[in-house]
């Protein structure tokens, strides 16, 4: 639940940011096609990016696994009495989200049952339904509602160029992607102005088409104002006067934007980047070497629990870099051994002998984490773990692991023990030797 506010959150964001951009930058523009697809991508980037799982290159987390974690900590906590605070907001955003979807509904079933009741004209492509609503006229995908007692008989193929015009662009197909975007995230404040917007868009666009077959400036700006008055308008339809009649009028007479102004809606591509650098996660820096073991799992900042998801990561990456660590030692062994086996020299062969026991103690060590990595991940999945059945064979799996590592860090004493008697005689040996010589030297001048 956690993460659905987080997501929902960070969507909102998305979306406040990049139509804030618009209103400050684009809204006063006459690039209309490009205004229409910024705004979609507005929608679709805000929906998404808050999804992608990208790494930050500028933060990071640094992880260090637990030679054996209490298997308290990893239980999961008892539930609380009552209904906490997210439980709460949960309802309140589902009984949002579930009326405003209730009324879609209602309307798309409103404009089916309009279509039914008053029957359908083939006329250019478009099904013309001609009905005694008293608003203005509108369109709804293939559908042209006309009241036909508001549209005189002159102006009838310019409401229809302007409506043919809106569904030539599949301007309902956005109105449907606002409606859901709507659904998701009502309790934004921006995503209202954000659907006016947008429609104001498909207006402006289609005033163009309808101005572009060659229709007269002036009349067209009048049948704005005509069609303008009165009426009620249905939410699902592109409207033709779902904006402002002012500035629909001042639209029209506006000059075109040119030059590099036009090209301001791509600067969504920038704007995206940023909001996926500010949405990635901090990237997991684990300490390599042996010298990792025994320090705990901790992240850079003690104050911050690390979830599941990046507990899990962690461990992975962490089994990820042990495989290449025992992959080398392998290899340096391998090289030792062939090294050992072609040296004739005493001396060289001691050496070559030291380096393997250390290369020895390191496989040892790695040998002994591997258990104790794969122990946390065993216990941090005993602890989800809901069938009583997989519960006692993953504790059983848990005591082989435990056993493993204890036999694993006996080794290593041992051999450590072993290590250290053999270098102690051997400095004593160095020593004896060294007295042995001091004393010929000594009897060598003498005589």
């Amino acid at each position: 639940m956690v993460d659905l506010f987080a997501y929902l959150l960070k969507s909102g964001a998305c979306l406040a940011l990049l139509y804030s951009f618009y209103r400050l930058a684009l809204m006063k523009d006459t690039n209309f096609a490009l205004n229409r697809a910024f705004l979609l991508g507005s929608a679709a980037l805000s929906l998404v990016l808050p999804l992608l799982r990208v790494t930050s290159p500028f933060f990071t987390t640094v992880v260090r696994v637990d030679a054996l974690g209490p298997r308290e900590a990893l239980a999961p906590s008892p539930p609380p009495g009552g209904p906490g605070w997210l439980e709460v907001l949960f309802v309140a955003y589902a009984a949002g989200a579930g009326l405003l979807f209730a009324l879609f509904l209602l309307r798309v079933a409103r404009l089916l049952l309009m279509a039914a009741r008053c029957g359908c004209e083939r006329h250019r492509g478009l099904r013309v339904v001609l009905c005694g609503h008293p608003g203005e006229s509108f369109s709804f995908f293939r559908f042209v509602f006309i009241n036909k007692a508001k549209v005189p008989g002159g102006d009838v193929d310019r409401v229809l160029a302007h409506e043919l015009a809106h569904v030539r662009q599949w301007h309902s197909v956005d109105i449907l992607l606002t409606e859901i975007l709507a659904v998701i995230q009502w309790f934004n404040p921006f995503v209202w102005p954000y659907k006016r917007s947008l429609r104001e868009t498909h207006e402006y666009l289609a005033d163009r088409a309808v101005i572009a077959q060659g229709c007269s400036l002036a009349r067209y700006q009048l049948l704005i104002v005509e069609q303008h008055v009165g009426g009620q308008l249905l939410e699902l339809a592109s409207s033709f006067r779902t904006s402002q009649i002012k500035r629909r009028i001042n639209m029209l007479s506006k000059q075109e934007t040119k030059g590099l102004a036009r090209w301001k809606p791509l600067l969504i591509l920038p704007l995206a980047v940023v909001l996926v650098l500010a949405f990635a996660e901090s990237r997991t820096v684990l300490p390599s070497g042996p010298a990792a073991i025994g320090a705990p799992l901790t992240a850079a900042a003690p104050s911050q629990e690390m979830s599941d998801e990046e507990m899990a990561k962690a461990l992975k990456d962490k089994m990820a870099k042990l495989e290449e660590m025992k992959k080398a030692q392998s290899e340096k062994m391998a090289h030792l051994k062939a090294k050992l086996e072609e040296t004739t020299d005493p001396e060289a062969k001691a050496k070559i002998m030291a380096l393997m026991k250390e290369h020895k103690l390191k496989s040892l060590e790695l040998g002994a984490q591997e258990r104790k990595i794969k122990m946390k991940g065993l216990e941090m999945a005993l602890s989800k773990e809901g069938d009583e059945a997989k519960k006692a064979e993953m504790a059983q799996k848990l005591e082989t692991l435990k056993a493993e590592a204890e036999e694993y860090e006996k080794k290593l004493s041992e051999v450590g023990q072993s290590g250290k008697s053999e270098d102690k005689a051997m400095l004593e040996k160095k020593a004896k030797e060294q007295k042995a010589k001091e004393e010929k030297a000594k009897h060598a001048e003498k005589k």
